[in-house]
């Protein structure tokens, strides 16, 4: 996999994975700069990558070692624990390789780093004007201890806060924690061949994201219909396609998606 950046990445990502002769897929930065998640966007970025031969094979991210965590990007404090859960389910909708950052399935947020616990050179030679790339390369907290789990009792970063409360040991054996909801996520992308590489149609309305997933095939093909509200506001739903719903994260039905709800209908 390649990383592809900057104004031609489009452009860039389709060279490097055209034809059979090139990378099996290239990693755009789409989503991993930008200030807000938008329907526009992600429609944006699938239309990159139309299911045509030749084009490619694209790989998708919302979080990385170079960018600040994606819940202290795109939502206030208090939605934090809804956004997380839309954001994977949309994440595991997305047509290409997904791809999660260390910590994002358990909600990890940016951690403040003073200059004098900085390891990253950029940050150093700019302070104070950075972008801080220490605060989304934290440890990984495996249990609520100050180190995290880790044999050092002063890891090269500190934890933060926030995030030692949101550590591995917490939520494994909570079947109501994020990280078991992304499990369950990944179970259901496994399990059905129209997300994990099925031909994709996304139509933006308003805050309300369309997805519909397709997969035909000799021996049976499947659709699913993917909605998403990536608003903290409501929103009435008219026409829900029937079919058996494979997935309701946060107040979502047929009728309505609660703020940041999504709900994935298999026709």
């Amino acid at each position: 996999v390649a990383e592809v950046g900057g104004d031609e990445a489009e452009a860039e990502m389709k060279a490097f994975t055209r034809g059979q002769s090139h990378l099996n897929s290239a990693y755009g930065f789409n989503f991993l700069y930008a200030d807000a998640l938008t329907p526009g966007l992600v429609c944006a970025a699938l239309a990159e990558w139309p299911a045509e031969d030749g084009i490619g094979w694209p790989s998708w991210a919302f979080e990385n070692h170079d960018a600040p965590r994606a819940l202290s990007r795109w939502c206030e404090p208090e939605y934090r624990d809804a956004f997380a859960r839309m954001k994977v389910a949309l994440l595991a909708s997305l047509r290409g390789n997904i791809i999660l950052y260390q910590g994002e399935e358990l909600g990890l947020t940016q951690v403040d780093i003073p200059f004098e616990q900085l390891h990253d050179p950029e940050a150093i030679a700019n302070w104070p004007l950075t972008l801080s790339r220490d605060g989304a390369r934290t440890p990984m907290p495996w249990d609520e201890s100050p180190h995290g789990g880790f044999g050092s009792d002063t890891p090269w970063l500190p934890l933060g806060g926030e995030n030692s409360a949101r550590a591995v040991a917490v939520q494994d054996a909570d079947e109501g924690s994020l990280l078991a909801h992304t499990r369950r996520i990944l179970a259901l992308r496994n399990a059905h061949p129209a997300l994990h590489h099925g031909e994709a149609a996304c139509r933006a309305e308003g805050a309300l994201l369309r997805l519909e997933r397709t997969f035909d095939h000799a021996d049976g093909g499947e659709t699913i219909a993917c909605l998403f509200n990536l608003s903290a506001d409501p929103i009435p739903l008219a026409d829900t396609p029937e079919g058996e719903i494979l997935c309701a994260v946060n107040d979502a039905s047929r009728t309505q998606l609660g703020p940041y709800a999504a709900l994935l209908v298999r026709r």
